[in-house]
């Protein structure tokens, strides 16, 4: 999903490393994306869902998801639950070419991903490590304590052995989730997407629930909200985000702001004007 590749920065403004944690009863990333930086996502709480290219696997409490650059995954909160992490993000760059075993290191993440679902225990001392992380001022201490985390991720995820609790994805969600990032400002119909994917209709639309714990017409809208932030923040006007996202017309840009995320355009863009 290249057309889904957010530069590393993406969000915030920085270079090879960046830690922040937050919460709430949405994601802030709610569509199937990947970048090109490495991604260690500690959820602390919540009930979600995970997504990656080749499975799908439900997580209540402590998880770790971790991805390589160029990975698509995509984390959905399941019910009314508050959601909590702790993410850590650092460019190729940063690690890569400072030990020869790094191929060895960065197993961890997985060909397709890595889901670790781990007790409140380890959970905690991985959250010490990275909290040491962002206090640090030295930039060599930082980098080797990136380097501890991963090496410590990677033999606990040894000791707990081959997960076999996750559920396939069948091709045509991925397919789904790409024809939606494709033409998400245009209508999108389940009868379109089924004749396109030369799927039945119920069936995308019982699968696709299934495995990306959201609603097509749910998903719709959350990726159209994510590319209105994206354009509010670049400064299109909110009757352009409503052109260019496929809203009926900047009520509807409105209401699905306030219904998905509890505020509107306006007022997200004052709540986040320090994260640009």
């Amino acid at each position: 999903m290249k057309n889904r590749l957010y530069d590393h920065g993406f969000g915030n403004v920085w270079n090879d490393l960046h830690i922040h944690e937050n919460q709430g009863y949405y994601s802030s990333v709610a569509d199937f994306h990947e970048h090109d930086f490495y991604e260690i996502n500690i959820i602390l709480s919540g009930d979600v869902k995970i997504l990656l290219s080749d499975r799908s696997e439900e997580c209540s409490g402590s998880c770790i998801v971790l991805t390589a650059p160029e990975t698509p995954h995509f984390v959905a909160i399941r019910k009314p639950t508050l959601y909590s992490r702790l993410y850590l993000l650092f460019s190729k760059e940063f690690v890569e070419n400072y030990i020869p075993e790094w191929d060895s290191l960065a197993a961890v993440f997985g060909k397709n991903g890595n889901i670790i679902k781990t007790s409140p225990g380890k959970t905690d001392i991985c959250k010490m490590i990275i909290n040491r992380i962002k206090a640090e001022n030295d930039i060599l201490r930082k980098r080797f304590l990136v380097l501890y985390l991963l090496s410590y991720l990677l033999e606990f995820s040894k000791d707990i052995g081959t997960n076999t609790s996750f559920t396939t994805v069948p091709p045509y969600i991925i397919d789904a989730l790409e024809y939606i990032d494709k033409n998400f400002g245009k209508k999108i119909t389940a009868e379109t997407m089924s004749k396109e994917l030369h799927i039945g209709r119920t069936t995308l639309m019982t699968a696709f629930k299934k495995h990306t714990g959201s609603t097509l017409l749910d998903y719709i809208t959350h990726r159209r909200i994510s590319e209105a932030i994206k354009l509010l923040r670049a400064g299109y006007s909110e009757q352009e985000c409503a052109y260019l996202c496929s809203f009926s017309d900047v009520g509807s840009l409105i209401r699905a702001f306030k219904s998905k995320i509890g505020i509107t355009p306006k007022q997200y863009l004052i709540k986040h004007k320090n994260e640009d």
